[in-house]
């Protein structure tokens, strides 16, 4: 392996931490001095490397990834207070908050939630739509006059997970490059000497792709670990936090998991007992359609919640 590509990989591997730290609770302080310390850079060197591996400054991903996250909450959990969902997304000021989100969506919070989401995202697909490099052409084609959509039946059962260590490789984009990102995974996990066919295959799924671009939506290829094995050659190590899970088995081809992400989220979530925590949802494979000749799914769906009455997060 050539000097450079040890030198990126290297760079991914701390910055991996320091991410992790950030999607972990938005709702801590996130200092770049500590963020820096986890990734082992002097404050200086860290967000030089961390804006040449994400693209974007630290401060900007971190308001970035609280203002798109609290964007999501207010629609998942429209009956909770949106001082709360501001706190739980790291403003602890309510003006802040406000000033922060209008300036971002052209919108109040109050205002998103009576129909200002809606209008945005028909704006968004009606351009997404009509691009031939959108692989998604269809699902938003399908959603564009439909933002309240039919709701499908869905059988959901709520679960107790444990915290699930694995290594990881993350990815920008819901396209199919993601089948060079599990390749890569597997390969490093077979010559780590893992036994990669006894091991499960997670995916998390950053971003809401009614509201955010296919391209700019993160994905994230996770390899359970039977053992405790240390970070490297690009490749981070984390825990999936335990917990309620509201679960949901699917089949299906890339792309209909859409629909079924859209359609937990925006119906049966709201009309629930529960509500959505601040963590990423993420897909249990059992066939993995990135990696199988069929080109097919099959995988259990996973939201993590929260009862609305008593708040217990069930960790």
């Amino acid at each position: 392996m050539s000097q450079r590509r040890n030198t990126a990989y290297e760079h991914q591997t701390r910055i991996n931490e320091a991410l992790y730290r950030i999607h972990a609770d938005l709702s801590s302080s996130l200092e770049i001095a500590r963020l820096a310390r986890s990734a082992c850079y002097s404050p200086y060197h860290f967000q030089r490397i961390f804006k040449q591996i994400t693209g974007e400054s630290v401060h900007d991903y971190i308001r970035r990834c609280r203002l798109e996250w609290a964007a999501n909450l207010l629609i998942y959990n429209p009956n909770r207070a949106i001082v709360e969902i501001a706190e739980e997304c790291g403003f602890h000021s309510n003006a802040s908050f406000n000033h922060a989100f209008k300036a971002y969506f052209n919108c109040s919070p109050t205002l998103w939630r009576q129909g200002g989401y809606e209008n945005r995202s028909r704006r968004l697909k009606a351009a997404w739509s009509e691009s031939a490099l959108n692989p998604h052409r269809r699902y938003y084609r399908d959603t564009l006059d439909d933002s309240g959509g039919q709701s499908v039946s869905r059988q959901v059962e709520i679960k107790r997970l444990p915290t699930q260590p694995v290594a990881y490789i993350r990815h920008v984009g819901y396209d199919l490059r993601i089948r060079e990102v599990w390749a890569r995974l597997l390969d490093w996990g077979s010559a780590h000497g893992i036994d990669v066919e006894a091991q499960q295959m997670i995916a998390l799924h950053h971003g809401n792709p009614d509201l955010i671009p296919f391209d700019q939506c993160r994905y994230v290829a996770c390899l359970t670990l039977p053992e405790k094995i240390y970070p490297g050659d690009g490749v981070g190590v984390m825990e999936i936090p335990g917990g309620l899970h509201a679960c949901c088995q699917a089949e299906g081809v890339f792309g209909d998991l859409l629909y079924l992400m859209r359609d937990l989220y925006m119906h049966w979530l709201p009309a629930s007992d529960y509500q959505a925590r601040s963590i990423p949802p993420h897909a249990l494979y059992r066939e993995n359609h990135f990696i199988n000749q069929s080109g097919r799914f099959n995988l259990e769906f996973r939201i993590p919640v929260a009862g609305k009455v008593t708040g217990t997060h069930g960790y």
